[in-house]
């Protein structure tokens, strides 16, 4: 799918936000995005995406885990702190995703959430869901 293509698909989140800062891939997975758009919906609010898709080469280079959801199009770091946070993990879980990772130290622009849904099979590759962890 091209980027134009793809702009257009997503309400709220655009390819530069979400592509690979290695690379410039981009392979979101649809149920994923539809989630997060739901999420962005509802939470009435912008929502940076501090990182989206990961190459797998990318991912390893920058220290992600292995079998980072990011390296599968199903996982997204939001920049927010305090009661936005809290609220984003509230909605996060209300529409279904299954990992959260709280990093809240250090200056606001480094805070963030992660949140991901990892497909039914991959359980085994990336670990018990639901699960919640802190940085």
């Amino acid at each position: 799918m091209s980027k134009i293509d793809f702009a257009k698909r997503w309400e709220y989140f655009t390819v530069n936000e979400l592509e690979c800062r290695g690379t410039g891939e981009c392979h979101m997975q649809e149920d994923f995005m539809s989630m997060l758009v739901n999420i962005r919906r509802e939470i009435d609010r912008p929502l940076i995406v501090s990182s989206g898709y990961r190459s797998p080469e990318h991912n390893a280079k920058i220290g992600g885990s292995a079998n980072s959801p990011h390296t599968y199009g199903r996982a997204v770091d939001i920049v927010c702190m305090g009661t936005v946070a809290y609220k984003l993990i509230q909605i996060a879980i209300k529409h279904g995703m299954t990992g959260i990772g709280v990093s809240q130290k250090g200056p606001a622009e480094n805070r963030f959430i992660h949140i991901d849904n990892i497909a039914k099979g991959q359980q085994e590759l990336l670990g018990p869901r639901p699960w919640v962890w802190s940085y």
